[in-house]
């Protein structure tokens, strides 16, 4: 880590659950008045074996790729302040579990759900890049996070189910979160 901030772990805890209420907060309060009917927001959460294979397939893909290009690159490519290493470092997995669910279900339910269903793919996917603030002062990560949101806002275009890009967003947190809480803890 750089001479980034250091943060107590319930500081970033409750930011990142505040932050991902205020996001489901503003998916379901823009639902509510941008979609004629229920059943018109419901049918986005349209479930089958292929949209669960390949929400899973396209998970596990960006994980390798991300795991592979931890190993490729510099330490400092993947920089965004150190907010991620310190997150994940003090979370139990169980917590990092929960909260990676948090924000797969909220960032999906707002951008690819609400957003991109009402005005586009690229809006959507735009917005998420600049929401993702911290990871556009870093070339890696800008990059990661535009290919990431343009394959999200594909997968969801492809399968018309939101599930698919709830696992996939939630297999990439998930597994890189884990990974950097236990290389903080044995010095992978």
């Amino acid at each position: 880590m750089s001479s980034n901030v250091i943060y107590p772990c319930h500081v970033l805890k409750r930011a990142v659950i505040y932050t991902q209420l205020l996001i489901l907060s503003v998916a379901a309060v823009l639902a509510i008045l941008l979609f004629d009917s229920p059943e018109q927001f419901f049918s986005l959460f349209s479930i089958n074996f292929t949209v669960v294979i390949i929400g899973l397939a396209a998970g596990l893909a960006c994980v390798a790729a991300d795991l592979i290009l931890m190993k490729l690159l510099p330490e400092k490519a993947f920089d965004d302040g150190g907010i991620n290493q310190q997150l994940f470092q003090c979370l139990k997995p169980q917590q990092i579990l929960l909260i990676t669910l948090l924000i797969a279900f909220s960032e999906e339910l707002l951008f690819r759900g609400v957003i991109q269903t009402q005005i586009g793919f690229i809006p959507a996917s735009l917005i998420f890049i600049a929401v993702h603030v911290r990871y556009l002062k870093n070339i890696y990560l800008l990059i990661n996070v535009t290919i990431l949101s343009f394959l999200l806002g594909y997968v969801y275009e492809y399968t018309e189910s939101l599930w698919s890009v709830f696992i996939i967003h939630f297999i990439i947190d998930y597994i890189l979160g884990i990974y950097i809480h236990y290389s903080n803890k044995e010095g992978v």
